[in-house]
């Protein structure tokens, strides 16, 4: 696909149509970086992809047993 460089103020950029952000599966954010010649864009990674890939919810049957409840603290509430 052949398109042109537009003035963006100091810099320049380019459209990119619809179909290939789609294809591409592009939000807003994007890698850009420069491998043998040509631009390439990808997906930005998510900076907490993954982190529960490996989660076992059977090793964390009481995630709030450390905690106590403090009478001082709610005294000052009404329920």
């Amino acid at each position: 696909m052949h398109t042109i460089l537009r003035k963006i103020g100091n810099s320049k950029g380019i459209i990119i149509p619809a179909h290939m952000i789609e294809a591409l599966h592009l939000d807003h954010e994007v890698e850009m970086t420069i491998e043998n010649g040509a631009l390439v864009l990808k997906p930005s990674q998510q900076p907490r992809q993954g982190w529960f890939d490996n989660y076992d919810a059977e090793k964390d049957d009481e995630p709030l047993k450390e905690l106590q409840d403090v009478e001082s603290d709610q005294e000052d509430w009404e329920w």
